[in-house]
């Protein structure tokens, strides 16, 4: 199962969410993180399951954001 395999992530990881996400709900999102060594979630507002193709200004800003505290 993928969430037995992300304390294995030894890397930050982002995890973006699309808030009103239809195919895989945002309690699973909040699940993932916590399997995470270094993990942090941005959620997306007005947002399905695409959210790089839905919300590209709000994906960049959050991959920006993220980014620029792991340099």
């Amino acid at each position: 199962m993928l969430l037995d395999r992300l304390p294995d992530l030894k890397v930050p990881t982002l995890i973006i969410w699309g808030e009103s996400d239809r195919v895989f709900p945002v309690s699973q999102a909040r699940e993932a993180v916590t399997h995470l060594r270094e993990g942090s979630l941005e959620l997306i507002p007005d947002c399905g399951h695409l959210p790089h193709v839905e919300r590209p200004d709000h994906f960049v800003a959050a991959l920006d954001r993220f980014l620029g505290e792991h340099r």
